[in-house]
């Protein structure tokens, strides 16, 4: 597809937006693209950032739903619980993108196993391995939450930053990212609430709330 086949398609940061939201994945995309498609009624009939931005949420909440019915009892309590603390990490943090250290990766076999299996889900994407830090000694694996964990909130536009991994020296830009220790993981963990997904659409309301009085 030529460049001015997607400027038929899509305006502004449309594509951008959607790649982001499939993680990369190209079924993912599609799915999104055919969905917003039909949904696209006003202006033009492009596809525009805010089209997208609107759809990644319903996109990531299935996937939510897909890891419940696929999970039971303790692990899905997990899987809950870890979507909770990276979310909370990376709205606290102000960034889409994180790090974990690869030997704490290699060290915790519970944290290891809890990523790998959000990595399967699709609510985190990897972003890179083997990366160093600008202020931290070693090497880390970098992660990105999905787009549809925040990209609803509008508040967050000029006050959050979205690395797109794709994008050309995104990589040295990553070497600046937030670091999730065990201990910042560990404290979030404590902290979950028992309803954990009502518990994510009040703080993401108080979230709002905040930042349009800041």
């Amino acid at each position: 597809m030529t460049s001015a086949e997607i400027d038929e398609i899509f305006k502004g940061d449309g594509f951008k937006r959607l790649v982001m939201a499939g993680g990369g994945v190209p079924r993912d995309c599609l799915s999104i693209f055919l969905e917003v498609l039909q949904n696209v009624s006003q202006g033009d009939g492009r596809i525009g950032k805010d089209d997208v931005r609107i759809m990644s949420r319903g996109n990531f909440e299935r996937r939510i739903e897909e890891l419940k019915q696929d999970s039971e009892g303790t692990e899905q309590n997990a899987l809950l619980k870890g979507i909770y603390v990276i979310r909370k990490f990376c709205l606290e943090k102000k960034t889409n993108l994180f790090f974990i250290s690869e030997q704490m990766l290699q060290q915790q076999d519970n944290l290891r196993d809890l990523i790998y299996r959000l990595l399967d889900y699709r609510i985190i994407h990897s972003a890179g391995t083997a990366i160093t830090h600008k202020s931290q000694s070693g090497t880390f694996h970098s992660f990105v939450i999905d787009v549809g964990a925040y990209a609803h909130m509008r508040t967050l536009q000029g006050r959050f930053t979205e690395l797109d991994i794709g994008a050309p020296k995104t990589r040295e830009k990553m070497r600046s990212a937030p670091i999730l220790t065990f201990e910042d993981f560990n404290g979030l963990w404590q902290s979950v609430p028992e309803n954990i997904e009502q518990a994510m659409k009040i703080e993401e309301e108080s979230f709002e709330d905040r930042a349009q009085l800041n």
